[in-house]
């Protein structure tokens, strides 16, 4: 655990849950010592840019198309399946289904996901 001073920059980190507040003034974060830093040293750890790449384009664009397929089922396939249904109920409803599968698909993603070490701060150095 690094116990970092909260920032401005805190605020719009897209990483901000993995930091837990201790005070007002101060964040905790768990981090993986990779060069033996030792309690009480100063370390400068980073978080790979790539990986929040990555969870991004996971987390905010795998619901978005999972909807707008949900979207576009409901027009073509499902207005065949129920012809005397409001097609664009059934594509509301249908989005909606797929936005809520991607959501617990992520979910369950997302504990695979905390234990690829690329996906964690490190440190890089002692101080």
């Amino acid at each position: 655990m690094v116990k970092i001073q909260k920032a401005s920059s805190c605020d719009s980190c897209a990483s901000k849950k993995a930091c837990k507040p201790v005070g007002e003034s101060d964040m905790l974060i768990e981090v993986e010592n990779t060069v033996g830093a030792k309690v009480g040293q100063q370390v400068i750890f980073t978080v790979g840019s790539g990986s929040m790449f990555k969870a991004g384009v996971l987390f905010y664009l795998v619901p978005l198309l999972s909807f707008i397929a949900g979207v576009v089922l409901g027009q073509t396939v499902a207005t065949k399946i129920f012809p005397n249904e409001n097609a664009d109920l059934l594509a509301g409803v249908f989005g909606v289904i797929l936005l809520v599968l991607s959501f617990v698909a992520l979910k369950l993603y997302s504990r695979h996901l905390e234990k690829d070490p690329s996906f964690r701060p490190h440190i890089l150095r002692v101080v």
